[in-house]
């Protein structure tokens, strides 16, 4: 077996072809994924430089991308179909290989989703040590409809987000942690203004969109929305109280807030990711009329500094 890095975009497209190929698409339905992710990622300004592939003589086997974000983030892909545990140990050696390369670049956080079913994709994520961070739960809410529930909340007023109260955005941020049941174990291991970055590259960044909730002036919690332009929707990136606020009405001020500011833009759904574990919330987005849509396992690995490598191992190799 031998890895390479696509040389051209004919050779990327089929590296990218491996990546999507699933046993009841055909190969035009690929051509036409493949199309569109390379539109996606030009318009949104992605790069696919960082795209290994196993070969075997000329036959590749095996694809792994790597798409780089704000925030020292990059966030794995790997073919959708596993078929093979060749092919399986060929995506183990491109991860590896891949996050090195991202370790030298000076990501910090890997992730990587994977349908909870998936088997066999959960395995290789776990030999190329990536750890099972939570399950995430998608929702959604419907605001086509013409009556959307009405949810009692406390009264709060508002602050939107500006570069000059940027430092009491991360604050509340960083805050809305303590104690938190969504993906709690990455509580402490990213610095806050990465965490922010990650969130103003989540779809479209509009600082109109970012508020906190006040009471007398006091800080109760914080919901982040970003306008994502393929649908089109809102998607709540964020949503956090702080612990002494919570359990007492403030979280339905929040969501209520971000419901009324996405269907004041006429879109078609306002979504969001909840940790499976986080029952209270996923109770109060009920309230909201939000259903489920899908489910992904979270993967992650966290990166030491660049420093710890003394150089990159080479694309080629077996």
């Amino acid at each position: 077996m031998t890895v390479v890095q696509p040389k051209d975009n004919a050779e990327l497209r089929r590296a990218l072809a491996v990546l999507v190929a699933q046993p009841d698409v055909s190969p035009v339905d690929v051509n036409h994924q493949i199309d569109l992710l390379l539109r996606y990622a030009e318009e949104r300004g992605l790069s696919l430089d960082q795209c290994l592939a196993a070969k075997e003589v000329d036959r590749i086997i095996a694809t792994c991308l790597y798409v780089d974000s704000p925030g020292r983030t990059s966030s794995a892909f790997i073919p959708v179909t596993i078929g093979t545990d060749t092919v399986a140990r060929a995506v183990v050696t491109l991860l590896n290989r891949s996050s090195r390369r991202a370790q030298l670049r000076g990501v910090q956080l890997l992730q990587g989703l994977v349908r909870p079913e998936a088997e066999r994709e959960a395995y290789v994520y776990q030999q190329a040590d990536f750890q099972l961070l939570s399950q995430l739960i998608y929702l959604e809410s419907d605001l086509t409809q013409p009556v959307l529930p009405r949810v009692s909340a406390p009264t709060v007023t508002w602050e939107t987000y500006t570069p000059g109260n940027h430092g009491r955005f991360a604050k509340v941020i960083e805050g809305t942690y303590q104690d938190s049941l969504d993906c709690g174990s990455l509580n402490g291991l990213r610095d806050i203004e990465d965490i922010i970055a990650s969130h103003r590259a989540t779809g479209r960044f509009d600082p109109r969109f970012w508020l906190i909730g006040l009471l007398d002036k006091d800080p109760v919690g914080t919901i982040l929305l970003s306008f994502v332009s393929e649908r089109p929707s809102y998607e709540v990136v964020y949503m956090g109280l702080l612990s002494q606020w919570r359990g007492r009405g403030y979280g339905a001020a929040l969501l209520r807030r971000g419901v009324e500011m996405a269907r004041d833009r006429a879109v078609m759904a306002l979504t969001l990711a909840v940790d499976a574990r986080n029952t209270p919330a996923q109770k109060l987005y009920r309230r909201f009329a939000f259903r489920e849509v899908s489910r992904r396992d979270a993967w992650i690995k966290i990166l030491s500094s660049p420093d710890s490598i003394s150089q990159v191992s080479p694309i080629a190799g077996s």
